[in-house]
């Protein structure tokens, strides 16, 4: 099978990838990919997309990074990649990155998603939730990116719900920082492997 395979061409492993049925199936189709062709924006970013979603998220970054290097008009993998540093503590690496989505404007998802997620890091809580609840109103595309924001803000409307005197107290013990903590609580998964 595998001689057959290796007659395929980066369209037709690409194609295969976003198809595939486990992880490690199409890491190894984009893995060929790039064999092929390492100027591959999108192999790119594909494949930091698979190594954030198990948990790898320092090569998602750089594979991020390198997939919005090679292409510059993929507004998702610049999303993405603010994510990633967002997600790891990094707000100004993660402003540079949405920089370029600027120019989606204020009726674009990912516009209003990372608008978003900044005043979630700066504790505007109801401003974040009014931009991810207008972002998810306009984003019929991407239902995975939906239910990640939707994460963020069931998280922020714990944070403002008026507080009683347990959930102060655990909101002490929780050592919770805010934004930061709700970032952490809702887009990261507790089994990392890789920072």
């Amino acid at each position: 099978m595998r001689n057959e395979s290796e007659k395929l061409d980066s369209e037709e492993l690409m194609h295969l990838a976003m198809h595939a049925e486990n992880h490690e199936q199409a890491i190894s189709y984009l893995k060929r990919v790039l064999e092929m062709s390492d100027d591959n924006g999108k192999a790119y970013y594909l494949l930091g997309a698979i190594h954030a979603e198990i948990g790898m998220y320092e090569r998602a970054t750089e594979e991020m990074t390198r997939a919005v290097e090679l292409e510059p008009d993929l507004p998702t993998a610049h999303f993405q990649l603010g994510l990633l540093h967002i997600t790891s503590g990094r707000v100004t690496e993660a402003e540079n990155a949405w920089r370029s989505l600027d120019e989606l404007g204020d009726t674009d998802p990912l516009f209003l998603f990372k608008r978003g997620m900044l005043h979630l890091v700066n504790d505007e809580f109801d401003d974040c939730i009014k931009d991810l609840n207008q972002g998810i109103a306009l984003n019929s595309q991407n239902e995975a990116l939906n239910n990640d924001m939707r994460k963020v803000i069931s998280k922020a409307e714990q944070v403002i719900k008026p507080a009683s005197p347990s959930s102060e107290l655990d909101k002490e013990e929780s050592g919770s920082d805010g934004g930061h903590h709700i970032l952490l609580a809702a887009y990261q998964r507790d089994d990392d492997t890789e920072h």
